[in-house]
């Protein structure tokens, strides 16, 4: 394949960080409509227990407790997630922290867009009709690509097999 198409196929690195904020960001004022409204619960006079097997209000604490530590660790990864800047990869570079990559294999016809993030691993997302994985340094995908170059060969799990796959491109 030539370094022109590869070109046409890539997808922009900004793009995902971007659209991994917007999710975090989602997340953090979800989790805070949460926390709020279970905190409410929990304060309400309604919930004061009316006899001793009444543990409604008991309940709503522990949820309204949970609730903020859910949200705590929101805020977290969302302020975390804006302070990293992933490095940009040449042809020549590694597959490591901040790459995205491409997977590719031709005979099956499957393609995989990958970008190692510290934070929010599992997630995925879509950039124009690529859907993009979202894995962490220590996902057993992200070790396999590990230190791989453009035009390496790796073989990850599909349906339970293994299939072959070529680093296209690493942004």
């Amino acid at each position: 394949m030539n370094s022109t198409t590869k070109q046409a196929k890539m997808i922009d690195k900004s793009q995902v960080y971007e659209e991994v904020l917007k999710v975090l960001a989602e997340r953090n004022n979800t989790a805070q409509l949460a926390a709020k409204q279970a905190y409410e619960a929990a304060t309400n006079s309604e919930s004061v227990a009316e006899n001793k097997y009444d543990t409604f209000g008991l309940e709503a604490s522990y949820l309204a407790h949970g609730q903020s530590q859910r949200l705590l660790e929101c805020q977290q990864e969302y302020l975390a997630f804006t302070k990293w800047q992933p490095d940009s990869f040449g042809s020549d570079d590694e597959i490591k922290l901040g790459a995205l990559v491409s997977l590719l294999n031709p005979d099956l016809g499957l393609e995989k867009h990958l970008f190692i993030a510290p934070i929010a691993g599992g997630l995925s997302i879509n950039i124009g009709d690529k859907k993009v994985l979202i894995i962490s340094p220590s996902s057993p995908v992200a070790r396999a690509i590990w230190h791989k170059s453009l035009d390496s060969e790796v073989e990850l799990p599909v349906s339970g097999q293994k299939v072959s796959f070529c680093v296209e491109y690493i942004a």
